[in-house]
């Protein structure tokens, strides 16, 4: 979903005629830990699958630093939302011990049959903060299950691209 919405993000603000080279240099404070979280998230999976029942809280790790880049960067646009999306997000990981649970009615309802692995989990009775875990089925561009905090997330990172990119560089304060 995260993805789609960067695309999506994209082409919104080329249309409005956003520049694609103003996202050159985000302003961004400890931006390459970004990269260290996507690196966590991969091998989380690849442990799982290896036997490693810790693989799990691997991916707790790297949304502790995200919390803390998003954290170092809330005074730029949209980050505020992103920030709170991948804290529900987060909360549903850790009260799920390290996975995130996917409704088995939202993957019915689209036609999935698919057994989560790696990131995430079935939801069961058991399953913590439901309400925060992947419960929403969306079939555009494809065919997957969301949260209300994925949803939170892309809308801030949508607001921050389309700052970036139609402002020239400069960071403009949404709050003024």
């Amino acid at each position: 979903m995260i993805l789609v919405g960067v695309i999506l993000a994209v082409a919104v603000a080329l249309l409005r005629g956003g520049k694609l080279e103003r996202l050159s240099d985000l302003g961004l404070k400890l931006l390459p830990l970004a990269w260290l979280v996507l690196v966590l998230r991969s091998l989380v999976a690849v442990l799982e699958s290896r036997g490693m029942p810790w693989a799990p809280w691997l991916q707790v790790v790297a949304y502790l630093i995200l919390l803390g880049v998003l954290w170092l960067n809330l005074a730029a646009p949209g980050m505020k939302l992103f920030a709170l999306g991948s804290l529900l997000n987060f909360l549903a990981i850790v009260a799920n011990g390290g996975a995130m649970p996917v409704s088995p009615g939202a993957l019915a309802f689209l036609g999935m049959s698919v057994t989560p692995t790696g990131t995430h989990t079935l939801l069961t009775p058991e399953s913590r903060l439901p309400f925060l875990t992947d419960i929403i089925p969306l079939w555009m561009p494809y065919p997957q299950v969301i949260s209300v905090g994925d949803i939170v997330l892309v809308a801030g990172m949508f607001l921050f691209i389309q700052q970036r990119m139609l402002a020239g560089g400069r960071l403009v304060s949404a709050e003024k």
